[in-house]
């Protein structure tokens, strides 16, 4: 790509009128249309972008990054305009980790499932930024829906913009080695999960397999391109009505 088009805009949403008027000089035919194709993303979603009536997040930057061959240094530089934040994000959209850059405040060392639930109940058009409406929509106690919901307030993980909540971390997920808490937090997923499954909520499935062990790590990069391809394809910008969680597991049950 040539450079000029990244390193010269103000902003990501200047880069993009740039590049959709760049392709259209190549091409008469091409329309703000086939340039949502090309990004995946609804073509009334991005006309609201060019617009201005939808707000430049540091989601919608990374989420749109991978297919337009930006460099990593501008990413940064964009997501950086967009927020006024230096807080650093992977440039692989769907491979931030929640939590990955504030993992050493003392916070974490409490977090519970329901933090990360709230982050992405924020994404819900009919999200009310109150502990009643959260503690209702989780299950658990007006108490609990409060001081998690004020920590994330407080950390600056939820954000309150001309009326409206946005998550501040791009894809709610969390890494065992980058935060220990998160053990604990996979297990409480995990329990949902078991007590989900007899009432026959959600879809779920098992399959036990002999495997090569030389084929473990390869099945392992499988797997996270799976989650990448499956975290992109839910994130599209429609508008969304519930939470749910997503569990892949690869162990071993024999010696």
């Amino acid at each position: 790509m040539d450079q000029v088009y990244s390193i010269s805009a103000s902003d990501f949403r200047t880069f993009l009128e740039q590049e959709l008027s760049r392709r259209n000089s190549a091409n008469p035919n091409y329309s703000l249309r086939a340039f949502a194709r090309d990004l995946g993303v609804d073509s009334s979603f991005l006309s609201k972008l060019l617009n201005g009536k939808r707000s430049m997040t540091a989601r919608t930057i990374l989420s749109l990054a991978p297919r337009l061959a930006l460099s990593e240094a501008d990413v940064q530089a964009f997501i950086q305009k967009a927020n006024g934040r230096r807080r650093r994000y992977s440039v692989g959209a769907q491979d931030v980790q929640v939590f990955q850059e504030l993992e050493e405040d003392r916070f974490f060392q409490s977090m519970e499932w329901y933090h990360i639930a709230i982050l992405e109940l924020a994404h819900l058009k009919s999200f009310q930024g109150n502990a009643a409406w959260i503690a209702e929509r989780l299950g658990i106690s007006v108490d609990q829906a409060q001081r998690a919901f004020d920590e994330l307030k407080n950390q600056g993980i939820l954000s309150q913009a001309d009326g409206l909540w946005r998550n501040e971390i791009n894809h709610s997920t969390v890494s065992g080695q980058k935060v220990p808490r998160a053990q604990q937090v996979k297990k409480q997923i995990y329990e949902q999960a078991i007590t989900a499954l007899p009432k026959d909520i959600g879809n779920h499935s098992t399959m036990t397999v002999a495997i090569s062990e030389s084929r473990y790590q390869e099945a392992v990069e499988k797997i996270k391109r799976f989650r990448r391809e499956l975290s992109q394809f839910l994130h599209e910008p429609d508008e969304k009505e519930k939470v749910y969680q997503i569990l892949i597991s690869l162990f071993p049950i024999s010696k």
